[in-house]
């Protein structure tokens, strides 16, 4: 998924992350997207755990994780879990 559109407005910076939340086991059809900043990775995937944690969904819902390269690329970094 390296080559996926970032679609924010602010560019050249790399501080941003999108987290998609998906539903199904096919994880390019997300229920929801949201986009925020962090000042680092692990700050980002606490985050992304708390916006998780806040969509409605069923209980095995799961966060694709990504990055800002800056050129408005998203670059995959991690998958997040609901703690079970």
């Amino acid at each position: 998924m390296t080559g996926r559109p970032f679609e924010l407005l602010v560019l050249g910076t790399t501080d941003e992350y999108r987290l998609d939340v998906v539903t199904d086991p096919e994880p390019d059809t997300p229920q929801f997207v949201t986009f925020f900043t962090a000042v680092d990775l692990d700050a980002a995937c606490r985050q992304a755990q708390r916006l998780l944690d806040a969509v409605d969904g069923p209980a095995d819902r799961y966060g694709e994780l990504y990055a800002h390269d800056g050129d408005g690329t998203a670059v995959y970094c991690d998958t997040i879990h609901r703690p079970e």
